[in-house]
């Protein structure tokens, strides 16, 4: 069942310039996408046209079967939380604790109900032993994984992470990444990412190159698609880089053997 409907979406900043090219796609509820795309390929404003930060210029987009419109955009972003790269833009209480609960205190959730929620997803993301500290205090990724609670707490059936961990180094990328597998199908998630290795245990990859999919299909497929990966001005994986100078090496025995352990170990954690 698709909880997202996007058909023949086009969008422009400015004037015959395309951001989004009569864009289709939809993305089946509970799964976990990863939209790929270099800079410009209009993956960011694709997931701002989703959550109606944006406005489409022609075509349509339906969440559950509802269009997204003047008259539905309120409801509709009830059932959608979006995280963006810079986790300090989406801070607004002294403590972890006032900022993950900030969503509740506008639903008028009561105090005890709100405490436990809080706690809840703050175990979720492993920032329980935080949340009396003020945000400043914390790492890249820890702050992140504040504003991803932030969002979980009030339980929205979609999650955006546009760009979330772009800001994060390594160690924080990791944290985050680590989070988002400990709501993995229980919320439609959707990754917009330029980071191939993020996308490795996503149940979907779609690739965008100016504002077109070039590529929708399973991580294990679609990373074997180097020249599709490599025109949308991505930088392939390791391993793959690995591979392929395997298969350059022409007096190395068991080639064949040792590519397919190679691909193989990519896919594990």
């Amino acid at each position: 069942m698709s909880i997202i409907e996007v058909k023949n979406l086009t969008f422009s900043y400015e004037k015959n310039k395309k951001i989004i090219d009569n864009l289709n796609l939809s993305i089946e509820k509970g799964s976990y996408v990863v939209i790929l795309g270099h800079n410009g390929s209009g993956k960011s404003t694709l997931a701002k046209l989703i959550v109606g930060l944006l406005e489409a210029q022609k075509g349509e987009i339906y969440i559950e079967g509802t269009k997204l419109s003047i008259d539905s955009i309120d409801d509709l972003r009830q059932r959608i939380g979006i995280v963006f790269q810079n986790p300090d833009s989406q801070f607004v209480g002294i403590t972890v604790k006032d900022d993950i609960a900030f969503g509740l205190e506008n639903r008028n959730v009561p105090y005890e109900q709100m405490k436990e929620k809080v706690l809840e997803v703050a175990k979720l993301v492993g920032m329980e032993n935080h949340l009396e500290k003020n945000p400043e205090e914390l790492s890249g990724g820890e702050k992140q994984r504040v504003a991803l609670a932030g969002v979980l707490v009030y339980d929205p059936e979609i999650v955006i992470l546009d760009e979330a961990t772009s800001m994060l180094d390594p160690k924080g990328v990791f944290e985050v990444n680590q989070a988002i597998q400990q709501f993995k199908h229980k919320k439609t998630i959707i990754a917009i990412t330029h980071n191939l290795e993020e996308a490795l245990y996503a149940d979907r990859v779609i690739v965008l190159n100016q504002g077109k999919v070039v590529l929708d299909d399973i991580p294990k497929r679609a990373f074997k698609e180097e020249e599709i990966l490599k025109a949308a001005n991505l930088d392939i994986l390791e391993s793959m880089k690995l591979i392929d100078l395997v298969k350059e090496d022409q007096d190395l025995s068991n080639k064949k053997e040792i590519e397919e352990i190679l691909w193989e170990l990519t896919f594990k954690m």
